[in-house]
């Protein structure tokens, strides 16, 4: 499998590298916004050389890099954090708490709370995967970057953007198997998909795998309907 950069809306594009020992795709994000750019997350440090060469052929100038959020704490998405100034890195407080004393020099700034409006972007904490675990929701495009709430790592894919019929097929059985195995992560899942239903989404990015395009509103309340059945 090979790494994969491609423009997935107006002014934003996707970033994937190929973690082989997972069999799975690791994805960060680059939004152009008024001259400048923001990013979200930044892969593992392993596969840094593949994500620096992906910024210069966007185009982007590291001077012109002007925020840098992260959905949570991960090291397949902090993995780069030290790359970029210490005063653009933004986490969520209850995911800075988390990290080791070192780690935690990454990062300039937190912010806290169940959800609010950032510069450029709005985020809302999620009830799963970490304790600051966040999406972001962009409101020029309607994208919403989950991060691994929900995510499409291991399962296969020929457009990067699509209705991702597979991946929904393949995350309806999870969960079938998920709310027997693990309720009350399960619970957790769907209550963050019913905070998400919030954002009028168009475009679902996660932390793995392809993007979803359409229907995302009647996918999350079929999700929830399964956890909750």
């Amino acid at each position: 499998m090979t790494n994969v950069t491609e423009q997935i809306a107006e002014s934003t594009w996707a970033i994937l590298t190929y973690e082989e020992a997972w069999k799975s795709y690791i994805n960060s994000y680059v939004i152009a916004k008024d001259d400048a750019f923001v990013l979200v997350d930044s892969h593992l440090r392993k596969h840094r050389p593949y994500f620096q060469q992906a910024l210069v052929e966007i185009g982007v100038k590291p001077e012109q890099i002007a925020y840098v959020y992260f959905t949570h704490r991960h090291a397949d998405h902090i993995g780069n954090a030290d790359l970029f100034p210490s005063r653009h890195n933004w986490i969520h407080l209850d995911d800075y708490y988390e990290l080791d004393d070192f780690s935690q020099t990454f990062f300039g700034h937190t912010f806290t709370g169940a959800g609010g409006d950032l510069r450029r972007l709005k985020f809302r904490q999620l009830p799963f995967h970490t304790e600051g675990s966040v999406a972001f929701f962009d409101p020029d495009t309607k994208i919403c970057f989950v991060g691994d709430h929900i995510h499409f790592g291991d399962t296969p894919w020929e457009e990067l953007v699509g209705y991702g019929t597979v991946q929904r097929d393949a995350c309806r059985q999870f969960i079938r198997r998920y709310k027997d195995e693990e309720p009350e992560k399960a619970a957790g899942f769907a209550e963050g998909l019913e905070i998400l239903l919030a954002w009028p989404i168009e475009y679902l990015a996660t932390g793995h795998g392809p993007i979803l395009r359409g229907d995302i509103a009647p996918f999350f309340r079929e999700l929830i309907e399964l956890v909750r059945a």
